[in-house]
């Protein structure tokens, strides 16, 4: 995720997400660490929240989830708070001193470019939004379909047009179905009852195949 209008793809900022559409993680990452290595460097709350994040994902929606590296990193593009390839999944170890890094998501809560963060944090919204493209991924694998027919699926059980799904979730949603999926976790996992019933279709579909 990257702050709006930097041309990322897949990732979070506090306008919007992004790591680079169709490249590697190495294309976007300078340099990665444990991210358990934050604990001693004054950011055990931003690790622990990560790290609780993909535990909670673990016991909701299985394995798929278990072995994923958590790295703290730099990015080419400094706007970038998050991002998922490899099987890891890389946060901006700046958000560890970004304070106001909730109230930021919260700003793009506002503006509608990403659904509502809840009571959670947005260090915990990011790793969830990043979570959800690891899931999305594994599904549609598992499946052998694409993330477009997962969501065309969901969208069959809420009576919306698959095309139409992403803007009941989002601005940032509209960038592609993989985001649309990432997203939906977002909502889900921070806002959980009160979620968009586009989000939950789309969870619940993807749950439906990994677990």
């Amino acid at each position: 995720m990257g702050s709006r209008g930097s041309g990322s793809g897949r990732g979070v900022g506090p306008h919007g997400a992004g790591m680079e559409n169709g490249k590697e993680p190495a294309a976007v990452v300078k340099s990665s660490h444990n991210l358990t290595e934050e604990i001693g460097k004054g950011g055990g709350q931003f690790a622990n929240e990560i790290m609780n994040t993909r535990d909670t994902f673990e016991a909701e929606y299985g394995d798929s989830v278990k072995d994923i590296t958590l790295q703290a990193a730099t990015f080419t593009d400094p706007s970038v708070l998050g991002a998922y390839g490899g099987n890891t999944l890389y946060m901006n170890q700046k958000s560890v001193k970004w304070t106001n890094l909730t109230a930021a998501m919260k700003d793009a809560e506002k503006s509608g470019f990403h659904p509502s963060i809840g009571n959670k944090t947005g260090a915990e919204a990011v790793a969830a939004h990043e979570l959800g493209h690891r899931l999305g991924e594994v599904a549609a694998d598992k499946a052998g379909i694409s993330q477009q027919d997962i969501v065309g699926r969901a969208a069959k059980r809420v009576g919306i047009r698959t095309e139409n799904m992403a803007g009941h979730i989002s601005g940032y949603a509209r960038s592609s179905y993989a985001e649309t999926i990432a997203e939906a976790f977002s909502d889900v996992h921070c806002n959980g009852r009160k979620a968009n019933r586009v989000s939950k279709a789309i969870v619940n579909e993807v749950k439906s195949i990994v677990k």
